[in-house]
């Protein structure tokens, strides 16, 4: 009988799939996925949306030309291995991942979807989230960050946002899990739900620079910083910040310093805003200055969470694969803030309706800060009342 047109691209384009028809082996497919590439969603949509960049987006939540560009990088890895997944395409694991991440659906929907296992949709998805990170870490979210990247970062924050000497604006969030076993209460935080907490950090241009998870819901914003490896590296002079450089147009020699809100300690590396009682007209010069500028991480929140619809319910998974699936939204991202810039419909959607719903962790720690803390953090306040 003579094969489709359809038939003999699938065939053609997978010699292993010939294989096991010309030999008769049995693939292990369940009857009712044998036709997934026919009744599947990436064989009857891939090819059709890739001419309609809308669609595409609708699907994928990039463009076409930064899926490529991810696809580019990681298919080597995701085609090394020769296994009883080797009939799926690189293009359409990602495909499929990006939809999981992109809509939250559960593995039993996506398999009905594709006309695949639910293990199988399992472990393609992460399989594909651990070789995008792999792959694309490096050039997208260096988990080393040079001097030199942090004096760019801090140019890059005075000319856009007027914050001199800053490196970056740290925030804390809260992503919805399911309750871990045997876990008790860790997980359980103030907002009465279980959650995994994200600390960040943003560069002037809304992509994260650092980021460290696995807060359990259950310790205090401060907590969760205090205890964390970054303010360690922060603590014990090992994050390569630059050196302290004048003030633009005056003789003040600062340190850099991250920004944070009112859930941060004051620290010499670290400014947060004056108290709300008290204010005089320069401290309230300070705290909106800082506020404009800390804007930065709201929005990487904001707009993560806005593409990558995951984040919006609990992440049913355990809590390894969890941490993956956070980490590698974050990279995801920036690789689209990078690739696609201001042009994401999903960025222009969220800068054009936002507001301050992101959830962010109260401050419920009383922090103490030295004098040469405080003075620092005056110095910017008279800086910024007289430049």
């Amino acid at each position: 009988m003579p094969l489709s047109k359809l038939s003999r691209y699938c065939l053609e384009s997978n010699s292993f799939l010939v294989q096991d028809i010309v030999f008769g082996r049995d693939c292990g497919v369940h009857d009712l996925n044998r036709n997934r590439v026919i009744d599947g969603e990436f064989h009857k949509k891939y090819e059709k949306y890739r001419m309609d960049p809308q669609k595409f987006f609708e699907y994928t939540r990039m463009s076409v030309e930064t899926f490529d560009y991810i696809l580019i990088n990681i298919q080597p890895e995701l085609e090394k291995k020769v296994n009883a997944d080797r009939i799926l395409r690189a293009a359409e694991k990602l495909f499929l991942t990006l939809r999981f991440l992109s809509v939250g659906m559960t593995f039993k929907s996506l398999a009905q979807s594709y006309s695949l296992g639910r293990s199988t949709v399992a472990k393609t998805i992460y399989q594909t989230l651990k070789a995008i990170w792999k792959k694309l870490v490096i050039q997208h979210m260096s988990p080393k960050l040079t001097s030199e990247d942090l004096r760019k970062i801090s140019d890059m924050f005075f000319s856009r946002w007027q914050f001199p000497n800053c490196i970056g604006a740290i925030d804390g969030k809260h992503f919805r899990i399911q309750k871990p076993p045997r876990s008790g209460s860790q997980y359980y935080n103030y907002k009465k739900f279980f959650s995994m907490v994200l600390q960040a950090v943003s560069d002037a241009d809304y992509k994260f620079s650092v980021i460290e998870i696995g807060g359990k819901g259950k310790q205090s914003d401060g907590g969760t910083f205090h205890f964390s490896k970054f303010n360690e590296l922060l603590t014990n002079n090992q994050f390569n910040m630059p050196p302290p450089r004048t003030l633009p147009g005056s003789n003040i020699l600062l340190p850099h310093v991250l920004i944070g809100d009112e859930a941060y300690p004051l620290k010499t590396y670290l400014m947060r805003p004056f108290p709300s009682s008290g204010l005089d007209d320069s401290k309230r010069v300070f705290n909106k200055r800082l506020s404009r500028a800390r804007v930065t991480i709201e929005c990487a929140y904001g707009i993560m969470t806005n593409k990558w619809r995951i984040f919006l319910k609990a992440i049913e998974t355990d809590t390894k694969h969890a941490k993956l699936i956070i980490k590698v939204g974050c990279l995801l991202h920036n690789i689209v803030r990078e690739k696609d810039g201001n042009s994401d419909p999903d960025f222009r959607r969220y800068m054009s309706s936002r507001s301050t719903s992101n959830q962010v962790i109260a401050s419920r720690r009383n922090n103490r800060a030295t004098s040469q803390a405080i003075n620092i953090r005056n110095n910017f306040k008279d800086y910024f009342v007289t430049y």
